[in-house]
């Protein structure tokens, strides 16, 4: 198993200028802001550090 760690930056959003290290780097994160709302992240490049850029906000949804 790897367990290698990379620098991730976040741009924009209640998440802007957070750096944080992490082992994954999907293409879109998903940020909770409370219980009505997250934010949509996309990352913007291949290599670390890797930095994503707020795309918007989206409703969250209850499934039953």
């Amino acid at each position: 198993m790897n367990d290698s760690t990379f620098l991730v930056e976040f741009i924009g959003g209640s998440q802007d200028g957070l750096t944080v290290e992490t082992v994954t780097a999907p293409d879109h994160v998903e940020v909770k802001v409370n219980d009505q709302v997250k934010e949509l992240y996309q990352r913007e490049n291949n290599q670390p550090p890797f930095v994503y850029v707020q795309m918007g906000y989206a409703e969250n949804e209850t499934w039953k």
